[in-house]
């Protein structure tokens, strides 16, 4: 269990087991399932006008915040622009927004700068986290949410860092929805400590790493594989500024057939997962099936595609060493030896390793990337993202993801499918596999993984009947 740095709404994340820790206080405007469909929450209808630049939001009536404070249109106009205003994780989400417009107390329009195919996943997010307008700013909200959420922070026996208690919002207005009186949370940085904790009763859920997934089920615990993460190589330098072979399109694709994908899924996720070529997942719009497949492992042709663009003697090229992605190196190097690709590791603390992701010093960079069930997000690392480190574009791929902007329905995923295919042939990507992440309950307990989250919602927790 990861641990929150802030109950300030600005601050707030979605990723990993983030939301496990501050959804029982906020409540968001939208609700997103476990199949990734969107209902909804304290906003009950929306609706976009033909040019997806104004979101228009039903609000539910008769809300309180845990403050006495109505829930109103007003209330969303305040935590929206709040958020903007922040610097947290997720602050990125809010890069469309243009502003809130307050119609009446129950309806809101949200205007974009320029249409957001994120924008109603984010608002079933941290974007759509709900707190008291009287608490925003203010120092207290770090540690005292004041949502209008199913739960109340309990700070006497809360210990931060340690562990979180909740106790039932008795004003809540969906308390059925939520069968637990109440909710404890301890964060267990140690995966001996999680097992052992899930083994002997003390814990009903927790996150599991794959090694030690077959003790687990011989222990009685149930399994829930979900598939989050691709693991592969982001081939950032496609214009050849540090690597001038990247440029050519032969050289990128040399690179994903010298992977024996399944071997490395075999050794180093002990086979759970996918092989895939593809940097978006199976629940998400963008993924094509008949892509998985599209290079295999074939160092012959490699090496036939080498010599075709002129690089038969191979070249040197700069690569990240630090710990995260260590496993993962002696594979990567072995591979990329067989087309004559020499690596000169440069080793970096983990505490820098971050930013010099994006300094452009690495043409290719070892990743573990969330794939998530928006395709915008799972394309968008090779678009607009910050991972674009070498503001790489071309005119079909940037034409394909801008329909895809504009549009909705089925033109919008014919237009993220061939940008995924676009993608797949240009070989910007070298992914190897699609990783399973491991949750756990023990056999009292039911619970419904999110595609593309590592942390299970807790409103899908529930006594087994």
């Amino acid at each position: 269990m990861v641990d929150i740095a802030s109950y300030d709404p600005a601050q707030l994340r979605y990723d990993g087991e983030y939301p496990q820790l501050w959804s029982p206080v906020y409540d968001t405007l939208l609700l997103r399932g476990s199949d990734s469909s969107l209902s909804p929450n304290l906003a009950t209808e929306w609706s976009y006008n033909s040019a997806n630049t104004i979101l228009s939001l039903t609000l539910r009536d008769g809300v309180e915040f845990t403050d006495g404070t109505p829930f109103d249109g007003a209330a969303v106009a305040a935590n929206i622009e709040h958020f903007r205003a922040g610097t947290g994780h997720d602050n990125y989400l809010s890069g469309s927004l243009a502003g809130v417009d307050v119609l009446d107390a129950t309806h809101v329009r949200i205007r974009l700068s320029e249409p957001d195919p994120t924008l109603l996943n984010s608002l079933s997010g941290s974007l759509g986290a709900m707190a008291s307008p009287s608490a925003l700013g203010k120092a207290s909200l770090a540690t005292q949410p004041v949502g209008s959420g199913p739960y109340l922070l309990d700070s006497g026996r809360t210990v931060r860092g340690d562990r979180y208690v909740f106790t039932r919002n008795p004003a809540y207005w969906n308390a059925e929805a939520w069968p637990y009186d109440q909710i404890e949370m301890r964060v267990l940085s140690d995966v001996s400590a999680r097992l052992n904790a899930l083994t002997t009763g003390q814990i009903d859920g927790a996150r599991l790493n794959i090694d030690v997934m077959d003790y687990a089920e011989r222990s009685g615990v149930d399994i829930h594989p979900n598939r989050v993460d691709w693991v592969g190589l982001a081939i950032l330098d496609r214009e050849g500024r540090v690597a001038p072979a990247l440029a050519d399109v032969r050289v990128r694709q040399a690179i994903n057939l010298v992977f024996d994908r399944q071997g490395m899924l075999d050794a180093l996720g002990l086979g759970q997962g996918r092989v895939s070529e593809q940097i978006v997942g199976s629940n998400s719009p963008a993924y094509d099936p008949e892509l998985d497949g599209t290079y295999g492992h074939d160092v012959e042709r490699a090496r036939e595609l080498m010599a075709e663009a002129g690089w038969s003697e191979g070249f040197r090229i700069p690569m990240m060493d630090y710990s995260r992605y260590r496993t993962y190196q002696p594979f990567v190097e072995q591979a990329l030896a067989t087309i004559g690709i020499e690596i000169d590791w440069r080793s970096l603390p983990d505490e820098r390793a971050i930013d010099a992701q994006f300094s452009g010093e690495y043409p290719i960079l070892i990743l573990g990337q969330q794939a998530p069930t928006s395709a915008w997000d799972g394309l968008g690392i090779a678009y607009d993202n910050a991972l674009n480190v070498f503001d790489s574009s071309d005119p079909e791929f940037g034409r394909l993801m801008e329909t895809a902007r504009t549009t909705s329905g089925d033109e919008q995923v014919a237009a993220f499918k061939k940008a995924n295919a676009w993608l797949v042939e240009n070989a910007w990507f070298a992914p190897w596999y699609h990783s399973d992440l491991i949750y756990a309950t023990d056999p009292r307990t039911a619970v419904q993984p999110e595609a593309g989250v590592a942390g299970p919602p807790l409103r899908s927790y529930a006594p087994k009947r």
